[in-house]
């Protein structure tokens, strides 16, 4: 049977994984602590207690059991997802590791189904010198150490039986690596049980992933990992070799006085998406738009960075988004492709290929003013460790959210757009989209009087 109890006649090596601490309370209950979790084991006999700190290295399951630890008490360390567990070969050559995340869940409890595949979810990539099968939904991660291992998992992708096995791997192992990958998460019982029900056939594997990966507490954040190995990026981008157009800016004591309230702002707020093309905007109305939205206010140095304080926030003012306005009509503007220099309120032109610049007009639907905003993706990643791309996008939100208010405050028309236009940035601008990508778009033009608008033209999002 391929279901037999966990202590089977492979050979296995055991351990608590890095970051695991073992605590004894008052009343002598010992716990597992392992932020952001932990779990009582309960009272444990002193041969207990000194088998389980032995675990702080990698022991096999017979010198467990030898020492006084029960299976029930192992049973219970695998459950949990306290135990990290290294299979061998016959050749005393480590052939895959299943490292836990968290606790399994009660599906990975069930028999293996007769007939299993590899859940759609599941992604394999390289790590080191191993090869790493990870996936969001599952409750660990396993590491690959031996090319073999590796043929069984990708003949898992289309339907198999629980008891195949590659001529290279003894069906001993293969067995043994069916349960494992089934306990884990990593394998279905029918492929269209993933798409079944919404809480699964919602999500794409790359969105469910990055949602999992970015939502992390521990190793992520603002470890600075970067610090020491490469320089970080300059505050202020390196600007483009065409000519400058200082840009106007607006009296801010007047807009105080003046403006609309916040109330009404948020309140009149809508996408509008057609421009009243015979009085298009003005180059006064842009300078006045991107100074009361993303222009630099003050600069500053933190943790061997430069930062910067701007109209919106930005994770430790680091402020790595910039903006491009590619103009197709603005009155005393010519059009083409610019850089904002929030740093100095100017406009910069730059030089770009023509084809992919109408096409990004194009995608845009014609606006008067396509705002292209790009992420400097190193002024963030130096800093935030496997947390970076999910701020930045936040960040693009905020910048969105600036962009829609100070318009409405203006009575022009604003429109946000979902996707970025990366393809089409980087053949126009040249830029090498590993170190700045378009992650977003925003479209501006002159609004149209009240009774010209409509469904078709004014938006609700």
């Amino acid at each position: 049977m391929i279901d037999g109890p966990t202590h089977m006649a492979v050979s296995e090596t055991v351990r608590l994984p890095p970051g695991v601490h073992c605590a004894v309370g008052d009343g002598g209950e010992v716990f597992l602590v392992a932020r952001p979790r932990s779990e009582s084991l309960g009272r444990l006999t002193a041969e207990q207690l000194a088998t389980l700190r032995r675990l702080a290295t990698a022991c096999t399951v017979d010198d467990l059991l030898d020492d006084g630890f029960t299976m029930p008490l192992l049973q219970q360390l695998r459950s949990g997802g306290w135990l990290t567990t290294t299979v061998w070969g016959n050749d005393n050559q480590p052939l895959y590791t299943v490292w836990p995340r968290r606790r399994r869940n009660s599906a990975g409890q069930d028999p293996v189904p007769d007939r299993v595949a590899l859940s759609r979810f599941a992604v394999l990539r390289r790590d080191g010198a191993d090869m790493l099968v990870e996936s969001a939904a599952a409750t660990c991660d396993v590491r690959i150490h031996d090319s073999r291992v590796l043929a069984f998992v990708g003949g898992s992708l289309t339907s198999m039986s629980r008891t195949d096995a590659p001529g290279q791997l003894s069906a001993e192992v293969g067995r043994r690596l069916v349960v494992d990958l089934w306990r884990a998460g990593f394998l279905t019982h029918q492929p269209d049980a993933e798409t079944d029900e919404l809480r699964l056939a919602q999500w794409s594997t790359h969105e469910l992933l990055f949602h999992h990966q970015s939502s992390k507490i521990d190793g992520t954040g603002g470890t600075y990992w970067a610090k020491g190995r490469f320089a970080p990026l300059p505050g202020r981008h390196r600007p483009f070799d065409g000519p400058a157009v200082p840009l106007p800016k607006p009296d801010l004591a007047r807009l105080r006085a003046d403006d609309s309230t916040l109330t009404t702002v948020i309140e009149d707020r809508r996408s509008v998406r057609e421009g009243d093309e015979d009085n298009p905007l003005t180059l006064d109305q842009l300078g006045e738009f991107l100074f009361r939205c993303a222009r630099v206010r003050g600069v500053g140095e933190y943790g061997g960075q430069e930062i910067s304080d701007r109209p919106y926030p930005a994770g430790g003012g680091l402020h790595e988004l910039e903006i491009y306005p590619v103009v197709r009509s603005v009155a005393g503007l010519h059009a083409g492709l610019y850089h904002y220099d929030a740093h100095a309120h100017r406009l910069v032109r730059g030089s770009a290929q023509p084809a992919p610049l109408r096409a990004l007009l194009k995608w845009a639907g014609l606006p008067q003013v396509l705002f292209v905003v790009s992420a400097r993706f190193g002024r963030l990643m130096w800093k935030y460790e496997g947390t970076g791309y999910a701020l930045m996008l936040k960040h693009v939100g905020v910048l969105y959210q600036n962009m829609y208010l100070v318009a409405t405050a203006m009575a022009l028309a604003p429109c946000a757009i979902a996707v970025g236009g990366a393809e089409f940035f980087a053949e126009a601008t040249g830029l090498d989209p590993m170190t700045e990508s378009s992650v977003g778009a925003f479209t501006l033009g002159s609004r149209r009087p009240q009774r010209s608008t409509g469904a078709d033209r004014e938006g609700k999002s």
